[in-house]
């Protein structure tokens, strides 16, 4: 079952709710959307109610994609943090097997020799 949906748009200095076809809603701040919402599909009786909400907020075409665009940045950051960890990760532990000490690799690599440590003995979290 699809959970029911409320749709904010920004309206005056507040936000106006469309709640699954009810008459519309207004509140101050974003973070009252949910509840708000809650209350009006209660009050309607409406299925589903009690088993949470979507929210969704309309800015208009180009600050939905800016929104869409800035998140992909943040997990694509994410992902390469992630990648670049695993590469340090293994080479840190290549250089060591050439038998460089702990303040070599750090050396090296421009991080702490307490870095270093914490780096070869992280599991590899590859999947």
């Amino acid at each position: 079952m699809d959970l029911p949906r409320i749709v904010a748009r920004r309206a005056g200095g507040g936000w106006m709710l469309e709640v699954n076809g009810l008459a519309p809603a207004y509140v101050r701040r974003l973070g009252e959307a949910v509840e708000c919402g809650r209350a009006l599909l209660k009050a309607a009786d409406a299925p589903g109610a009690d088993q949470g909400v979507q929210l969704q907020v309309d800015l208009g075409d180009e600050l939905n994609r800016r929104v869409k665009a800035a998140t992909q940045a943040t997990v694509d950051a994410h992902r390469a943090q992630l990648q670049a960890a695993v590469e340090l990760r293994e080479t840190a532990a290549a250089l060591k097997s050439q038998g460089m000490t702990g303040r070599d690799i750090a050396h090296v690599l421009g991080v702490s020799p307490q870095r270093v440590s914490q780096l070869l003995t992280q599991p590899d979290t590859r999947g």
